[in-house]
């Protein structure tokens, strides 16, 4: 049985610890978070996205029960301060979104622990890895501070990669539309972001999106080729990803179509990688798990080799997928 722990119990860490709990050779050993027991516990088991988890959830003192399997809760404010490695954690999922920089997130790495997944982008982590683009690039030995990139570029890399691998990409720009997150405010409220300061299901809100650029990070022959920005719209869950691009080879419809078409039944981007066979909405791609649903009924040709694609991903539900999928890929690797 492989041993991980997990820094931070918010949307993105409870939800992969729903996800890990399917992982028959993974144990959750300990999780760390400044709420106790009995409010995690409440917040495992009633999602009001995602539903009542399909597993029992208790609390018993300073442990959350789940399925019966003792987690021990911690309560500590500095990954420093966390005893995960008392508990035989091998690696650990830092999901607070506040350690995101190397220095920070490297204090988790001491005892057992030899690797570090951060659930967010980060500028100086040893490898930023998106599943079916990349992953190959891991070097277990050499890479223990790991970046799952950000829930947009999970979704953004496989349109890219596609596109580049049967066309040839010259640039793109890309258009989040994403649905609020707890980075917003509920009610106006200062922020940083002065966009971001006003409520977030009152207005369509513009900011800005690190994923364009982040593409270079697990492309790294297309850096400097994208940009991008981000629209916060007033729905809980669920993002679209609105690229167009300049190609180097003419195009045709249909041979877009087939490219994605391709790339999702064969190939390192099948398990990752949907088209959608209906006009669907946002609502009806809550709890899908792929990282994009590639939307061909929404592609339009602006010329020859000028085209815009659509992708769909459940910004939470299948970015907690990948970071799971990271996780077991990351043990194998060490394991090999």
């Amino acid at each position: 049985m492989r041993k991980v722990a997990i820094n931070g119990l918010g949307r993105i860490g409870r939800l992969t610890l729903r996800h890990l709990m399917t992982v028959p050779h993974v144990q959750v050993v300990a999780v760390n978070d400044l709420a106790d027991a009995a409010t995690l516990a409440y917040l495992m088991k009633h999602d009001s996205m995602h539903g009542q988890a399909a597993f029992p959830v208790a609390s018993d003192g300073g442990h959350l029960v789940l399925d019966g399997r003792r987690i021990r809760v911690c309560g500590e404010a500095h990954p420093a301060a966390i005893p995960f490695a008392d508990f035989g954690a091998e690696v650990v999922l830092e999901c607070t979104g506040q350690f995101t920089e190397r220095a920070a997130a490297s204090a988790h790495l001491r005892g057992p622990v030899g690797h570090v997944l951060l659930s967010a982008a980060s500028a100086d982590a040893d490898q930023t890895l998106v599943l079916g683009v990349n992953e190959g690039a891991l070097d277990a030995t050499r890479h223990r501070i790991i970046s799952c990139a950000s829930d947009t570029t999970q979704a953004l890399a496989p349109m890219v990669k596609v596109l580049d691998e049967a066309f040839g990409l010259e640039h793109g720009f890309v258009t989040a539309v994403h649905s609020y997150t707890n980075d917003q405010r509920v009610l106006d409220l200062p922020h940083a972001d002065l966009r971001r300061a006003r409520a977030a299901a009152h207005s369509m809100i513009p900011t800005s999106t690190e994923a364009a650029g982040a593409i270079g990070q697990v492309l790294p022959h297309l850096a400097g080729r994208l940009d991008g920005l981000a629209v916060r719209v007033p729905t809980p869950d669920v993002s679209i990803l609105d690229l167009t691009a300049t190609l180097r080879r003419e195009i045709s419809l249909e041979a877009v179509h087939a490219a994605f078409r391709n790339a999702a039944s064969l190939g390192p981007l099948a398990p990752y990688l949907e088209v959608l066979d209906e006009e669907l909405v946002s609502s009806d791609l809550v709890g899908r798990a792929a990282s994009c649903l590639y939307d061909p009924f929404l592609t339009k040709l602006l010329g020859p080799r000028f085209v815009k694609v659509f992708g769909w991903y459940d910004n939470e539900f299948a970015y907690a997928a990948r970071l799971k999928d990271l996780c077991v890929h990351v043990l194998n690797r060490v394991a090999s």
